[in-house]
């Protein structure tokens, strides 16, 4: 069996343990590529190597590291001496060190994270490793590069969702009052329930999707936009109502149809006509018609049949 220095020995534990972790990291590159990978880094190891000893480094290498077909797996020495001495930690960190370059930065993230649970550093944050969506990206421009605290998340997640779930059941008990025959309801079932479907999707419940919660959210999205949205044109509806049975010209209109007599006085009957219509006239009458304006003009928004302002 060959005889290995104590420079060859150690150069090949350390190369091999650099090859471990670039291996590590590309488990899930071809093969082919992989191996591409490997030998440009024992290219690198080797440059402070005089050429002529490259063939008994590489053989020291080989007892640490195969480098050959599906090799990769590490070997203890069989050389016939001793295995080398362990790194020690100020070497093990020199060599994390060193290949912290060759590493994506996801896995120096992952790598972070272990060494603080291990107790090496302060766990001193709660951010995640995954890089947030391109949809939070546009809903909140952050850094694409910065990381999500999973705390802070949570508690942005609370805060939206008392805001919605407070106005999902406003909303619709409002609707509910405003338009108790609309055929325009919540859905009464689990689909409907906001608060319900949401912990199950959390919880991971593969039956439930975020279509399904976007699609409670979108319902309660378009009651909003049509009550809010008929504030205006309702306000605008009534008046017309109000005038086409209270305005002068209508009351006049209205007196000259019923006759009366040659010598009746125009302006009596012009008042008597007022004080008939008017008899019905009260807070609740008129509240009533103000209320069945917004109602009407919201569910014509929520079906569609009006230009729904958009939330």
């Amino acid at each position: 069996m060959a005889k290995f220095t104590e420079d060859e020995l150690k150069w090949a534990t350390q190369t091999a343990a650099q090859l471990r972790f670039l291996q590590a990291d590309c488990v899930d590159v071809d093969p082919t590529e992989r191996e591409h990978y490997l030998h440009d880094e024992i290219r690198r190891s080797l440059k402070d190597v005089v050429r002529e000893k490259h063939p008994q480094y590489m053989q020291a290498l080989a007892e640490q590291f195969p480098t050959g077909e599906g090799g990769g797996e590490a070997r203890p020495a069989s050389n016939g001496h001793a295995a080398p001495a362990e790194l020690t930690p100020e070497e093990l960190l020199a060599q994390m060190v060193k290949i912290a370059p060759l590493l994506p930065r996801r896995k120096l993230q992952e790598f972070g994270l272990e060494l603080q649970k291990a107790g090496y550093l302060e766990l001193q944050t709660t951010a995640l490793v995954d890089a947030p969506p391109e949809e939070l990206l546009k809903r909140f421009p952050m850094d694409p590069l910065a990381q999500v605290d999973l705390q802070r998340l949570y508690r942005l997640v609370i805060a939206l969702a008392d805001f919605v779930l407070s106005l999902d059941q406003l909303g619709w008990n409002l609707w509910k009052a405003m338009a108790p025959r609309s055929q325009i309801r919540r859905d009464a079932t689990f689909n409907g329930d906001l608060r319900k479907a949401g912990a199950r999707y959390l919880s991971g419940d593969t039956e439930v999707s975020i279509g399904q919660i976007t699609q409670i959210i979108d319902r309660l999205r378009q009651l909003v936009a049509g009550l809010m949205g008929s504030i205006g044109p309702a306000a605008r509806s009534f008046s017309q109502r109000h005038l086409s049975r209270f305005g002068p010209d209508a009351i006049k209109d209205l007196a000259a149809a019923e006759g009366g007599g040659m010598f009746a006085n125009a302006e009596q009957k012009n008042w008597r006509k007022y004080v008939q219509l008017a008899k019905d006239l009260n807070e609740d009458a008129v509240e009533a018609e103000m209320v069945d304006c917004v109602a009407r003009y919201a569910e014509g928004l929520m079906r569609g049949t009006s230009n729904t302002p958009n939330l």
